[in-house]
């Protein structure tokens, strides 16, 4: 009986508990706009379409980085721009808000150090987010060479708006690259995670999605306890053209369903074209919000001589400037710019192996 009782207490609470679930507008993409890459469609638990991983790429699956070769710098601003603002009482909109990001991945011998600092300053009444900042730090490993990897993140942040706050906690991943095509699916991966398996932002006065439960003390987002599934293939593959596609399920807190799905074309290996979009259910069942708008995101990769940064593996690099743009919350214009860089080459080549001495 006290078995029961127990049990009937837990499914009460968590009903309850997902009941309450009102995050702000945006809460479950606050991690999406700081960056060109993740905007146009790399937020993914698989890299996006075209496997394209920068160090923020660890805050939706920790694992990613396991293959990284090379060390990798990255840096990005967003400016958010209110077109439609909403003023309300006692509580003017903004008409500007920003975000940048700051990235590095760092290869060792046995595992790949990632971390990334992220931060947001939205100060609208349409997308409730205020100011945020957020620290993750991964560790990622290839337990079979290019086929499957496992990673772990430690994150922490704050918020600060009306009241402050503070999330912090872990986030766990892995990633299977298929050996075989699956029909005419090309190079397939599958990525799974969990994540923000700690305490999220909550404890403060923020606009909620649920507009009949009013002002939402308790914001909670992202979305703690999130599981996150992707899959991810190529498409078509030419002399000069690929074409590659993910799509993204994500369930916050278990009760909310995300989906995301991206698209994304490679020309001569240089050029790179992508597009995103997403379906959030709870945002559309609860306000009058459509489907934010398609997002689209260009970038251009560069050769450069490195051998001034005093390495040899260095002396060839890549620098990757990006630009992304989404319309998200009826006139919220989000513009991204960054730039990676890619140090030295990576290896694409079978280790040669001698067994006598050539002349």
């Amino acid at each position: 009986m006290k078995k029961i009782t127990a049990l009937a207490a837990a499914l009460f609470a968590f009903t309850a508990a997902s009941f309450a679930y009102n995050p702000p507008a945006g809460g479950e993409y606050v991690y999406t706009f700081t960056s060109p890459e993740m905007l146009s469609g790399g937020a993914s638990a698989t890299g996006g379409a075209e496997f394209n991983i920068v160090p923020a790429s660890i805050i939706f699956n920790p694992a990613l980085t396991a293959g990284e070769q090379r060390t990798v710098a990255d840096l990005s601003a967003s400016l958010l721009i209110n077109t439609n603002k909403n003023d309300l009482p006692g509580n003017d909109d903004a008409s500007m808000g920003f975000g940048c990001q700051l990235g590095l991945i760092i290869p060792t011998r046995y595992t790949v150090f990632t971390g990334t600092m992220q931060g947001l300053f939205a100060d609208f009444n349409n997308m409730n987010l205020r100011n945020t900042v957020a620290i993750h730090l991964g560790a990622a490993k290839e337990i079979l060479e290019k086929q499957f990897y496992v990673g772990m993140n430690l994150y922490g942040g704050f918020y600060t708006g009306d009241d402050s706050d503070f999330t912090a906690g872990i986030d766990l991943g892995t990633l299977y690259l298929f050996q075989n095509n699956l029909g005419f699916l090309k190079n397939p991966r599958l990525g799974i995670a969990m994540l923000n398996i700690g305490k999220p932002l909550n404890g403060y006065y923020t606009y909620g999605i649920k507009e009949d439960e009013g002002v939402l003390s308790d914001g909670d987002y992202p979305g703690v306890f999130t599981p996150r599934l992707s899959f991810a293939s190529t498409l078509f593959k030419t002399a000069n053209v690929t074409g590659s596609f993910s799509t993204d399920a994500s369930f916050p807190t278990l009760h909310n369903a995300v989906f995301d799905i991206s698209y994304g074309m490679t020309f001569f290996d240089v050029i790179h074209l992508n597009a995103g979009w997403s379906l959030n259910i709870l945002e559309l069942a609860e306000k009058d919000y459509t489907a934010a708008m398609p997002s689209i995101g260009v970038s251009f990769k560069f050769l450069f001589n490195s051998k001034k940064l005093g390495k040899e593996d260095w002396a060839q690099s890549e620098i990757i400037p990006s630009l992304a743009w989404q319309e998200v919350y009826s006139g919220i214009e989000v513009v991204s710019l960054g730039a990676k860089v890619n140090l030295g080459l990576a290896d694409t080549s079978a280790p040669e192996i001698i067994l006598w001495d050539e002349e």
